[in-house]
């Protein structure tokens, strides 16, 4: 009973001593400096049904590293920390505006990675009496290799980017999942990829979307799971596709 109780011991005491080193809490405390450069973004917002949601921000720091087991064969992997957030827009009139500051300085040393702005709806009864918003529509802005590395990013080398793209409403109606139908927002990308270069001097965004509400699609879910059965994309001019598509088609809106 003695040597299990020590084997026991010894076991937690690596542990703990592992859980120590691997999750040991980084500070996410900022301190831009003064000289910092910033990211300042300005969105047009198209509706009064619609809305900018909170900049998604998102930090990166190699100085305080992290560690982390790993699933595959138990080895410790050391990687960047990350100190994400989301920073309110101001409203003025149509136009909305928020600012990121470039350095995050701090003691761990926090640079800009990535944001993620956009628009969504707020008020969906305008397009049916029970409809309830759902997903938004934007850009997704990298600010370094980390960020850019999991997708197709438009590498942009100017310091004033613009924005400019055209969105559609489209129904869903998915019974397994929630009883209301939602209205969401879709264009050509609902999230566009773009990777900027120029950081030696502030950024200016300007995101100017435009949504046609003229023309609605649906996408009807099939009641239950089964073998061969897909959703329905219904498009304004009756074109039905029930192919495994899961987005709809932006070549069909006859634009």
């Amino acid at each position: 009973m003695q040597k299990i109780t020590i084997s026991l011991i010894f076991v937690l005491g690596i542990l703990f001593v592992t859980g120590c080193t691997v999750s040991r809490p980084v500070n996410r405390t900022f301190s831009p400096p003064e000289n910092t450069q910033w990211v300042n973004i300005e969105i047009t917002n198209p509706s009064p049904y619609t809305q900018p949601f909170p900049l998604r921000v998102r930090y990166i720091s190699h100085k305080c590293k992290k560690k982390r087991i790993s699933g595959f064969d138990g080895s410790v992997i050391t990687e960047p920390s990350y100190n994400a957030m989301r920073v309110p827009m101001q409203q003025n009139g149509d136009i909305w505006s928020g600012k990121v500051a470039i350095t995050g300085g701090g003691i761990c040393k926090w640079t800009l990675s990535a944001i993620t702005l956009g628009i969504e709806y707020i008020d969906a009864t305008h397009m049916g009496k029970d409809l309830v918003p759902g997903f938004g529509v934007g850009a997704i802005i990298a600010f370094d290799n980390d960020a850019a590395r999991n997708g197709q990013f438009d590498y942009l080398y100017t310091n004033e980017v613009t924005i400019l793209q055209k969105y559609y409403p489209v129904i869903k109606t998915n019974k397994m999942i929630r009883e209301n139908d939602s209205l969401h927002l879709f264009g050509e990308e609902d999230f566009m990829k773009k990777r900027v270069l120029e950081l030696n001097k502030s950024v200016m965004i300007e995101f100017s979307p435009v949504l046609d509400e003229s023309k609605i699609v649906r996408m009807v879910a099939p009641e239950k799971h089964k073998l061969g059965e897909f959703i329905k994309i219904i498009y304004p001019d009756g074109t039905v596709v029930s192919d495994g598509s899961i987005h709809p088609d932006i070549r069909k809106m006859g634009e």
